[in-house]
């Protein structure tokens, strides 16, 4: 994999880093490839009765000692997804390493569903940078991007990848905190950013700390935001977090504490559609299928309103903006 970077995990594995300017990491971005994956996902889940949904949970259990990503998927059922799990879900199957690189592990990387997954993260971080620019543009004012529960922090860090490209953090102060219950995501983030401090990001200075804090305790979250410079460029982003997990007063009650402060904040949306509500028969990972017409009514007392969406099969990926 030329060009690619590698950076550790707590638990010592060695896995590359996300990237999506190489071509290694390349997803779908044209909404004709991507419609046709979400057409692929929704056939295969409607061809799935009764007796096949047992059976994918009875298989499911016989092969997660081959897989490592089969494990993670299993312990979802107890509600989410571990940020590392995640993260190398992300990879791409031709991406994956020991000890995620069985044949079972590079099928599951493949599936539609996964697939769905990287492109979501390729588009929070698309929204973030291009959010970004316009506030950033003529300045060397602090950027400081808030990663709600953002375990691994792979959208802040593919921006600032692309903001960097466009010559927007030179000579600029760069920060990215982590607020987050988990300290093995955030940990791996700090590792991914020393290798990138060493490629595409050499020569910024950029830092990442961790606050471990729940979105449900805003107190904690408006004492991050109170650390914050006053004259800093400010951001959230929560992608596969907050906005799909959370419970609507969480969602509100971020969003009441970051609005005074902060310009922009991405995220993504988990879809209320068909494919979304046929998994739910197989799967209990808890998003909440709100859908955007309920979640731009959800968020719009607290001042922010849906400027830009794409879309990724399972989730509307958003940019919000202050009205």
């Amino acid at each position: 994999m030329p060009d690619v970077l590698f950076a550790e995990t707590p638990d010592g594995t060695r896995l590359p880093v996300i990237d999506f300017s190489l071509p290694a990491f390349t997803v779908p971005t044209d909404k004709v490839e991507i419609d046709a994956l979400e057409a692929r996902a929704l056939a295969e889940e409607r061809r799935r009765g009764p007796i096949q949904r047992f059976a994918i949970r009875f298989i499911m259990k016989r092969i997660a000692r081959q897989s490592k990503l089969v494990t993670a998927l299993q312990a979802a059922d107890k509600g989410f997804l571990t940020g590392i799990a995640t993260y190398v879900m992300k990879l791409g199957p031709d991406n994956l390493m020991a000890p995620y690189n069985t044949e079972i592990d590079r099928r599951v990387a493949a599936a539609p569903i996964v697939q769905a997954m990287r492109i979501r993260l390729a588009q929070v971080a698309t929204l973030l940078a291009d959010g970004l620019a316009p506030l950033l543009a003529g300045n060397i004012r602090k950027l400081v991007i808030l990663e709600i529960a953002g375990g691994p922090s792979a959208d802040a860090l593919n921006a600032l990848i692309a903001l960097n490209r466009r010559e927007l953090l030179a000579g600029r102060t760069t920060e990215i905190i982590v607020y987050d219950v988990d300290d093995q995501g955030p940990g791996f983030a700090a590792n991914m950013l020393a290798a990138l401090k060493t490629g595409p990001l050499a020569g910024r200075d950029i830092s990442l700390t961790h606050v471990a804090g729940n979105w449900s305790d805003t107190a904690a979250l408006a004492k991050v935001l109170a650390g914050i410079p006053a004259d800093a460029v400010l951001a959230a982003t929560s992608e596969g977090g907050l906005f799909e997990y959370g419970m609507d007063q969480d969602i509100v009650g971020v969003l009441n504490v970051l609005a005074p402060r902060i310009e922009i904040v991405t995220g993504s949306v988990t879809r209320n559609a068909e494919i979304n509500r046929l998994m739910r028969l197989h799967s209990r990972v808890n998003t909440i299928s709100r859908g955007l017409s309920r979640f731009a009514g959800l968020i719009a007392p607290t001042g922010y309103r849906v400027h830009q969406t794409v879309s990724a099969i399972l989730s509307d990926q958003v940019l919000l903006t202050r009205t």
